[in-house]
């Protein structure tokens, strides 16, 4: 999945951007831990920020 966040030049003031809502899979089939590699680059390809992170789906959270 790609998100094109903009152009903005540099400021002293804080920037956000956030991403449009996704539905999560559903059913048995779609619950588990899934790794996420995220990756921040510019117009140029040149990479700005990259990190990893996991997220669950299941069934109840009561656990």
């Amino acid at each position: 999945m790609v998100h094109m966040v903009g152009s903005y030049p540099p400021s002293l003031e804080l920037q956000s951007y956030t991403t449009p809502p996704e539905d999560a899979p559903s059913g048995m089939l779609a619950r588990g831990v899934y790794s996420v590699q995220s990756l921040f680059t510019d117009d140029d390809d040149a990479e700005h920020l990259k990190w990893e992170w996991t997220f669950e789906i299941k069934k109840s959270w009561k656990d």
